[in-house]
């Protein structure tokens, strides 16, 4: 056995590399695993870069902001958008712990500006950091400080030894071979699942392993139902499909376009007649998905987005006070100039919400702990701190506190609890990934065909509007791919590197679990709260105690769904 890390971090974006950051500054070994190559694979490097902060936070770091913004008002907002279903004590560790690692970023000269209005926030706070160089930052600091890299390593499950984690196993893509990493705490920060919906704003890695390590090694999963919908995305033509520039260049960028129905309708004004298409991001998501459903949407199963109602200055004249469009009409790096012309040919876009965040994700305290000893999470992987909805530049800041609280945990608990002595699972671990290689050669499932069914069953019931028939269903079809399909995956190419079905069929098991927990957990919730909308029950709200829908693995190893009253120790419900 390999000489083991002091703590191993699986994901290299913000939250990985402040949590490797800060363990390094408490003395530990530390090794970042990343299933691609770090800065150019994960969500932070194509993130919006806002981070949210109260004024006043920002006002102790010598910045010109509101001052009557205080840490109190930035809790009550995040709770009350969050339907009151958050954890408050991440909430309160957020608010309170972002300042200190703002300090950091601004005192080494990294770019921002700050912000003068966020959405769903009641007042202007915050700072913005691009997402590339929020990404440069985070890798820079990491690397001075003397972490270790493995790029192209596919994690695929925790080592344990006696009910505590001791290491990570995986596929090293570049080598083919699956190998052991041994350790003595693992941080878990490998993003969301929004991979597993068809429409979706983030990259291709999120497929939620991270998710289904943490099960099978003990730990809880919270609010797996709860999925954050980004309104006004493009549906059409598919080179575009899932690109959020409508949505900017509209309400998230304060330009007044209408969204319409096939009838020209703004349908917006049955669901928030004062706001209208500036709503919140549930809301907005929401109404657009039931015109679908009622069949008032667009021949490609949309809504219309439109802007012929403003004078050509106003569209002309937006990239010369735009911050993200440049003046040729480039965004992220797409030339949206053709999209452009349409719209000013007084075109309407058909858009639809896109997956884009992970409300729920793996339970944890404030600290990171996930009640396994060893084991840590931190970031987009966690649950319960935005509750039903997230305000814009919360999950910035979400990341940076909680990777370095998860960060400094693991570091300590390594030197308080040594993991001695070989794992438990490693042949039960081996065995998983060279798995699909033993169908290789017969009719077996080609993964990618499996991938992209379950991403259309997702789409199709786990979206913006949901109901209880169609999620029974799903459940029971996910159960049958499980059973009848999963264990014939078998890869097309018979070389072991670089073998993306291999990949594929590994990303595949891990989804499953992830969507299965979803289902369960949407069906436990029947009513609508935040990003889970109940077409079937609509207008029925949650009644009574709020409660967390908790997910876990029980001993003859299927899923099993109870319910926990939310505490409300800081702010009671209105």
């Amino acid at each position: 056995m390999s000489t083991p890390w002091d703590v191993i971090v699986v994901g290299a974006g913000a939250a990985g590399l402040v949590a490797a950051w800060h363990a390094r500054q408490q003395g530990a070994s530390v090794l970042v695993v990343n299933k691609g190559l770090v800065g150019r694979s994960g969500a932070t490097i194509t993130s919006g870069g806002g981070i949210s902060a109260a004024g006043s936070t920002l006002r102790a770091l010598g910045l010109d902001v509101d001052a009557t913004d205080t840490e109190e008002t930035f809790f009550h907002d995040t709770v009350r958008a969050g339907s009151f279903l958050n954890d408050q004590r991440l909430v309160e560790a957020m608010v309170t712990g972002v300042g200190d690692e703002l300090r950091r970023y601004i005192a080494a000269g990294v770019k921002f500006r700050v912000n003068k209005k966020a959405p769903g926030h009641s007042s202007g706070r915050g700072i913005h950091i691009s997402g590339p160089d929020m990404q440069k930052a985070v890798t820079d600091d990491a690397l001075a400080a003397g972490v270790q890299f493995r790029e192209d390593f596919q994690s695929t499950a925790l080592l344990t030894r006696d009910g505590a984690v001791v290491g990570v196993a995986g596929l090293d893509r570049r080598t083919g071979e699956a190998e052991a990493l041994h350790g003595h705490a693992v941080v878990i920060a490998t993003g969301g699942t929004t991979s597993n919906w068809h429409l979706r704003t983030a990259p291709e890695e999120l497929s939620g392993e991270g998710h289904a390590m943490a099960l099978d090694a003990g730990a809880s999963l919270i609010e797996m139902e709860l999925l954050q919908f980004l309104p006004c995305c493009l549906a059409a033509p598919p080179i575009w499909r899932g690109l959020q520039f409508p949505w900017i260049l509209g309400p998230q960028g304060g330009l007044r376009a209408w969204l319409l129905n096939r009838y020209g309708e703004r349908f917006m004004a049955r669901w928030d007649p004062e706001r209208m298409e500036l709503a919140t991001r549930d809301v907005v998501s929401a109404a657009c998905a039931a015109e679908v459903v009622e069949g008032r949407g667009s021949p490609s199963g949309a809504v219309y987005l439109s802007w012929k109602h403003l004078p050509d200055d106003i569209l002309d004249h937006y990239p010369t006070w735009s911050k993200s469009v440049t003046p040729d009409w480039h965004w992220q790096g797409f030339d949206m100039k053709p999209l452009i012309e349409r719209i000013r040919a007084d075109h309407a876009v058909e858009v639809m919400p896109a997956a884009h965040f992970s409300l729920g994700g793996i339970r944890v305290d404030g600290h990171g702990g996930t009640g396994v000893p060893g084991l840590f999470a931190a970031g987009e992987a966690t649950g319960a701190v935005h509750g039903a909805n997230r305000l814009s530049g919360n999950a910035g800041a979400q990341v940076l506190v909680q990777g370095k609280r998860a960060g400094v945990a693991a570091a300590r608990d390594a030197r308080e609890r040594r993991a001695d002595g070989r794992a438990d699972n490693l042949e039960q671990a081996f065995d998983a990934i060279h798995a699909p290689w033993r169908n290789a050669g017969r009719d077996g499932v080609v993964p990618y065909e499996l991938k992209d069914r379950l991403t259309q069953l997702a789409e199709s019931t786990l979206g913006a509007a949901r109901s209880g028939p169609a999620l029974e269903a799903a459940l029971a079809r996910l159960q049958a791919l499980a059973r009848d399909e999963l264990p014939r995956l078998a890869p097309r190419d018979t070389a072991r590197v670089w073998n993306r079905d291999w990949s594929d069929a590994l990303e595949v098991r891990a989804a499953v679990p992830v969507l299965e927990s979803a289902l369960r957990g949407a069906l436990g919730r029947p009513a609508s709260i935040g990003a889970h909308q109940r077409h079937d029950l609509r207008g029925v709200a949650s009644q009574g105690t709020l409660r967390h829908s908790i997910v876990r693995r029980s001993s003859d190893g299927d899923l099993s769904l109870t319910h926990e009253a939310v505490r409300h120790d800081l702010l009671q419900p209105a």
